[in-house]
């Protein structure tokens, strides 16, 4: 049997005319029913008797904007706490279908920052003014950079928008028409420039120094790198370059696709850095001809990070080198490509970002001439810088 309508019954209290209702919840794990209340107006002169409230078009549609929804709902599951929500439904929805390092990106955001101040408001009841709020709140208190709390915004976006595909929510996202509020601006980030690389691989042993030369002149984000097989790596031939296959994208014990579809373009690799590679393929012999192009001692794909704290960070002190991370390389890439004059565009297929125009987003089976004229440039620039390659380290 279908439940009863709720109509409300409308009382006095503190000099207010209140609507009173019941509301199906889950507390507990366990549907109850609670009170709740809405202030409606003052008592006054035009609001003297309940008559001459209930004539008012106005206050008339504040009662129906409370209860229409509660009557819409067809279980008191739907009706849930953010934290619940968040916890028992969109995380495990993230985490069985996105990338598990978003997966993790998105339970960190959510406990450092959202847990605390949302997680006992009843997710039926938030609007903007309420999300406004908080983001308001986290960027004061917790000094986020504009970046995150561009994360955070779009992570709350992703709640509602789940919560409304699941019937939890039953009104606009809330999280749209909210403005990321001002915040500290964060450390500028750094790109490395190629004197920069030129000097890491004047110093660092192998497989160090060909794993930088890769991430400095290929624009492979970190766990691209990582992934890398020997089977993705063509190399140059009579008139054309070699290339790296993007294949796949390891982060921590995962094995991913790559970021997004256009990541799995083919990339060009300079002369210089094909040279590294080769040199280092015949270093290790045998063992270069399938797997892994960068293991660790136990043959696992070798962890970028671990191979910095290990190797590199104490060369680097030595050497007066600052280390800016991984991704510097990346943002060196297109700042040295956009010191040499090439077009924003061609940057772009470079980089394999999606943001670039319908006809750039087609995937890319073959590299594009004129991306391997800004390669060639950019090799003629970093050649008249090359000092030569040290010994390897062992």
């Amino acid at each position: 049997m279908s439940p009863r309508k709720q109509e409300g019954w409308i009382t006095k209290k503190s000099g207010w005319w209140v609507l009173r209702y019941r509301e199906r919840v889950i507390l507990n794990g366990e549907p109850e029913i609670i009170q709740k209340s809405k202030r409606l107006a003052p008592i006054s002169p035009q609001h003297k008797t309940k008559r001459s409230l209930l004539a008012d078009e106005n206050i008339r549609r504040v009662i129906a904007e409370v209860l229409e929804p509660i009557n819409q709902r067809h279980t008191p599951e739907m009706v849930v706490k953010v934290g619940g929500f968040v916890d028992t439904v969109y995380l495990p929805f993230v985490k069985a279908n996105k990338r598990p390092s978003t997966y993790a990106g998105y339970r960190d955001l959510w406990r450092a920052h959202l847990k605390s101040r949302c997680e006992g408001l009843w997710l039926q009841n938030l609007r903007t003014f309420h999300v406004q709020r908080l983001l308001d709140e986290i960027a004061k208190e917790d000094g986020l950079s504009k970046t995150t709390m561009k994360h955070v915004k779009h992570f709350l976006s992703g709640v509602f928008r789940y919560a409304a595909q699941q019937d939890y929510f039953d009104r606009p996202n809330p999280v749209t028409l909210c403005s990321i509020p001002d915040a500290p601006r964060g450390a500028e980030t750094h790109a490395y420039s190629l004197d920069e690389i030129g000097a890491m691989l004047e110093v660092l042993p192998e497989p160090a120094a060909t794993v930088v030369a890769v991430a400095g002149f290929t624009g492979l984000r970190r766990g691209e790198v990582r992934g890398l097989r020997w089977e993705d790596y063509t190399p140059a031939s009579k008139g054309s370059m070699a290339t790296l296959r993007i294949a796949r994208s390891i982060w921590r014990s995962y094995e991913t696709e790559p970021k997004t579809t256009k990541s799995k373009a083919p990339v060009p690799v300079i002369a210089p850095v094909a040279e590294q590679i080769d040199a280092y393929r015949a270093q290790i012999g045998k063992a270069a001809t399938t797997g892994s192009m960068f293991t660790n001692t136990a043959g696992r794909p070798l962890d970028l990070n671990e191979l910095y704290q290990q190797v590199m960070r104490e060369i680097f002190k030595l050497t007066r080198i600052k280390w800016h991370g991984w991704h510097a390389f990346r943002r060196g890439l297109a700042t040295n490509l956009k010191h040499l004059g090439i077009d924003d565009k061609i940057i772009q297929v470079i980089l394999r970002h999606s943001n670039i125009s319908t006809t750039q987003n087609i995937y890319i089976k073959e590299v594009p001439a004129d991306v391997v004229a800004a390669m060639k440039r950019l090799e003629a620039a970093f050649t008249s810088k090359r000092k030569p390659v040290p010994v390897a380290w062992h």
